[in-house]
This record gives C-alpha cells, structure tokens and sequence, in this order.
C-alpha cells in the first residue's frame, strides 16, 4: 500500500517536471528538475528498498508469531491434559483415602468384636472352670454315695442286696442338697 502511494508520488512528480520543461523554463531550470526527478527516483529506490526489508521484517514476525501461536496451542493442550491427570489423581486419592477410613472403621470394628469374644472365651472357659469343679464335685459326691450305700447295706461287692431303709434315704437325699 505504501509502495502505491510512493510511486504514484513519483509519477505525480515526473509529469511536473515534465510539464515544466515543456513551458519554457530556462536549461537550468531544466537541469534542476531532472536532478530532483533523479533525487527522487533514487529516494524512490531507497524506500523501495526500506520497504521491501520492512515486508520481509513483517513476513518474518507473522511467521514467528504462527510458530509461537502452534506452541502456545500445544501447551494450552498439554495444560489442559496435566489439569486433568490431576484432577483424575486428587479423585484416586479421595477414593483412597475414603477406602482407608473405611478400612479403619471396620478394623476398629473387627477389634471390638474381637474384644468382645475374649470377653466371652474368659467367661466361657470360667464357667467351664467352674463346672469342671463340679463335676469333680459331683464324682466325689457319687463316690462318697456309693461307699456309704455299701457301708449302709454292707455290701462287699454285689452279694447280696437289701432294700434301703429310710434313715439311709434321708442321709443320701441330704448329701443331693448339699
């Protein structure tokens, strides 16, 4: 565009001269006009050649700007993909934190189970302690029965058996009690 205006300035310019020269003007007014004419041709020339540098300056700046455009559309992608992978991350640590208080709500929960049946084996084998004397009792007690029986009944083994008597009933009755 400003390469137009420049050489239609010329143009403009030459016809001037022209025109002047072709009125009568004096040779040194001639001379003079030519020599701006060629003043301007060469001024023409050197901003042709400014402008030309200026038009390449301009093609490599749109060229640099493309590149740089293409690299900032690239980060913008590989910006927007690493956003994501951490959003994705923070989603798998959320979910791993929520199955690790899970896990501990239900270890808390095993373990309180747990407590919960030793409470109980302690109880159980108290008991079972306790029905174990008992019975160790209870055998004694048989024993203790059965040789008092024989002693009452003076059986040396199983000779002779007589019917118990009352007061013998009562005795063995009363030991049951005990």
């Amino acid at each position: 565009m400003n390469e137009k205006k420049v050489t239609s300035k010329f143009l403009c310019l030459l016809v001037c001269l022209l025109v002047l020269t072709g009125c009568g003007r004096s040779e040194s007014e001639r001379d003079r006009a030519i020599a701006e004419a060629q003043e301007a041709k060469a001024e023409l020339a050197s901003v042709k050649t400014v402008l030309e540098e200026t038009l390449s300056e301009r093609d490599e700046l749109k060229e640099g700007i493309a590149e740089i455009s293409e690299e900032l559309e690239s980060t913008k992608s590989e910006l927007e993909a690493a956003i994501q992978a951490q959003q994705d991350l923070e989603n798998q640590v959320d979910e791993l934190a929520k199955g690790r208080d899970e896990a501990i709500t239900r270890a808390k929960d095993t373990q309180a189970i747990v407590e919960k049946l030793r409470n109980q084996l302690r109880g159980k084998e108290k008991e079972i302690r306790e029905l174990e004397e008992l019975n160790t009792d209870l055998q004694l007690a048989v024993e203790q029965l059965q040789s008092q029986l024989e002693q009452m009944y003076d059986l040396p083994g199983e000779e002779s058996y007589e019917e118990p008597n009352e007061q013998a009933e009562e005795e063995v009755s009363g030991i049951f009690f005990l």
